[in-house]
């Protein structure tokens, strides 16, 4: 900002500020200058010196204040570039904070499932992805994939959605879902018709080959199975009277919920 006031109230103005922190008794209110604010002064007609400077004071804090203009312009914020992709539905975006906050290992696929249907990321959504992957050099790459112009803008203008690392992720890795182990005997059930699938399943719960030790592989297999699976799997075992059947029955319809809301085939 910056004022048009005239030198010479300006001096005035200094002038009376000796003058109060004086007193009116050991010094005289100064005389304003020729101008509106004199005019007004006089037209004021107060009995006593003290009463006219509290007069001056009053007029000139008004012409100060109101001759204050605007600065120079600041320079226009640029927009991101434009993305003619749609935003993927609030529905989806939703399910996406179920998944990081119950079942983090369907991330990977929400992302992909988003950039392979032609989406993006909404910029709520966006920002946390930064946030929640800043030292994470794929996952990261993904996320600027999935969010696009907007992602890099973000990064840009808030610093602290920056990168804490200088990895590079390879394309491969970025284009593809990371792999998961599953034990060799289960393999097969990663291609396995839903029939196979439930059967396998129900069979190692009801025997109980499957317990507490197996639930990493098994969250491993009900993530990387295949989709058309998940439905007859939710149902079977949500009726399950195992511990471990009733998180995978959950498990599995997340991960159909999310692709459904995505588009994908399930």
């Amino acid at each position: 900002m910056s004022t048009g006031v005239s030198t010479d109230l300006e001096s005035y103005w200094h002038e009376l500020v000796t003058a109060a922190l004086l007193g009116t008794d050991r010094r005289q209110p100064p005389i304003p200058p020729p101008g509106p604010v004199a005019d007004l002064i006089d037209d004021a007609v107060r009995p006593d010196d003290a009463s006219r400077m509290l007069a001056a004071v009053s007029s000139v804090a008004a012409a100060r204040r109101a001759a204050f203009v605007a600065g120079a312009p600041a320079g226009q914020l640029q927009m991101p570039d434009p993305d003619e992709r749609l935003y993927c539905n609030a529905a989806a975006v939703a399910t996406w904070r179920t998944v990081v906050a119950e079942w983090p290992v369907l991330e990977d696929e929400w992302v992909l499932t988003v950039i392979e249907g032609g989406m993006r990321v909404p910029p709520d959504a966006l920002v946390e992805q930064l946030q929640r992957h800043r030292g994470d050099a794929t996952r990261r790459a993904r996320t600027a994939i999935a969010g696009g112009p907007l992602a890099v803008w973000l990064v840009d203008h808030v610093p602290s959605l920056a990168a804490t690392t200088r990895a590079i992720a390879s394309a491969e890795a970025v284009a593809n879902l990371p792999e998961l182990p599953v034990p060799p005997e289960l393999t097969h059930l990663l291609t396995a018709d839903a029939h196979t699938f439930v059967r396998r399943l129900a069979q190692g719960f009801d025997s109980g080959e499957f317990r507490a030790p197996h639930r990493a592989v098994l969250v491993n297999l009900f993530a990387r199975c295949r989709p058309e699976v998940l439905a007859n799997a939710a149902a079977t075992f949500s009726t399950a009277h195992v511990g471990l059947a009733l998180a995978l029955a959950d498990l599995a319809k997340l991960r159909h919920r999310m692709l459904t809301e995505l588009g994908a085939a399930v």
